[in-house]
């Protein structure tokens, strides 16, 4: 029977063995080190129970029967605590000591692996155990997603879905009242028509953009997002990008800098997921800028890979919204400055895009200094 793949060194996960014979944790530490877990070792049931608060593993490998605290006793204590209840419990038992197993499981075990140990047993059970931990915090992480997802449907949703009601409402309103008036009074009707209009128009895109916004999270995290990269001009995609924001930039009296090379900055991404990156970049740069401050945007290629800047002169961000600040479903701290709208998914979607293209990007702000994200990508 071969044994179990390795753990990857980035994973190591950690595995607490409690038995008060030495030699049994000598012969088990040795196994699962080799194996490629982390280990910790203890000789009795106090000493488990302290280690586990200090530094929680990710499974345990508890010897039934110990004098003093058996491991009946510190798997019930372990069971009624909230912080260690989830972590799986392997009882280590001699072939004699059967009938306490009923007992063990009622405390809370998992599995159980007789003595002597059977290597190939031992590291498969470890292994099954651990990957269903990883699985079942998976879901919990998964299930507090859904939750999140739908309280941001209904409330962010709701709120253009009232604003269309309200403005159709309203146009129907004015349709009715129409009757021959001077020009003047026709005039203002028509005006406020228009407005209602607007705004209705205003209030779907915001929803669109949300659900385009969902839409790409979903297909990103289920592997489905195609890329075609390509050699593409930097210069070229930031240029187009600017033109395209301006119009909004002026709308809240912000300036747009563009500083870019004055020859072709060559990287291999996919130019249409390029430039849904970058219009995300200077949209959330005006968005938390202030009227009337400028947004600079920058492409530098030195020796090394091409690099793309946009800097705002908004509020900047704190250290706890920074360690958030790619998270699925952010809610920071900062706010849009001219009651623009915003999902918590555009900069997680970012990520994940300039990563599926080999690239890297990051922030760098200080509160009340203003903010700069910085996008790379190996030169071609």
């Amino acid at each position: 029977m071969n044994s179990p793949a390795l753990p990857s060194a980035a994973s190591r996960p950690r595995i607490l063995v409690v038995d008060d014979i030495t030699k049994n944790l000598q012969v088990v530490g040795t196994m699962l080190r080799q194996a490629g877990y982390e280990i910790m070792l203890t000789t009795s049931g106090a000493q488990a129970l302290e280690r586990v608060l200090a530094q929680p593993p990710d499974l345990i490998l508890l010897d039934l029967m110990m004098p003093e605290m058996d491991g009946v006793d510190v798997c019930q204590r372990l069971k009624l605590d909230s912080a260690t209840r989830q972590i799986p419990i392997i009882f280590l038992t001699a072939s004699n000591e059967m009938e306490h197993l009923v007992k063990a499981f009622e405390a809370g075990a998992v599995d159980y692996v007789t003595k002597p140990f059977n290597p190939p047993e031992l590291l498969a059970r470890v292994r099954t155990h651990i990957e269903l931990k990883l699985a079942r915090e998976r879901l919990r992480e998964m299930n507090e997603e859904k939750n999140e997802f739908m309280g941001i449907v209904a409330h962010d949703l709701r709120n253009p879905l009232g604003a269309i009601k309200g403005y159709a409402e309203l146009i129907g309103e004015d349709s009715e009242a129409v009757r021959p008036a001077p020009a003047a009074e026709l005039e203002l009707l028509r005006n406020g028509l228009k407005e209602s209009a607007g705004r209705i128009q205003n209030a779907a895109e915001r929803m669109v953009e949300m659900v385009q916004n969902l839409l790409d999270t979903n297909r990103i995290e289920r592997g489905e997002m195609k890329l075609n990269l390509a050699p593409t001009d930097l210069c070229r995609v930031l240029a187009t990008v600017v033109e395209t924001q301006r119009p909004r930039a002026a709308a809240k009296q912000q300036r747009i800098h563009l500083q870019s090379e004055s020859v072709p900055v060559t990287v291999a991404v996919d130019p249409n997921v390029m430039v849904q990156v970058l219009e995300n970049l200077v949209s959330n740069a005006m968005k938390y800028s202030p009227p009337g401050k400028n947004i600079f945007v920058r492409l530098k290629r030195d020796a090394g890979p091409a690099r793309c800047e946009v800097q705002d002169e908004g509020p900047g961000l704190s250290a706890e919204d920074q360690k958030k600040l790619f998270g699925k479903f952010a809610r920071l701290s900062a706010k849009p400055t001219g009651g623009e709208h915003s999902t918590g998914l555009g900069l997680s979607i970012v990520k994940k895009m300039v990563e599926a293209m080999s690239g890297k990007v990051w922030c760098e702000s200080e509160l009340g200094r203003g903010a700069m994200f910085i996008v790379e990508f190996p030169a071609s």
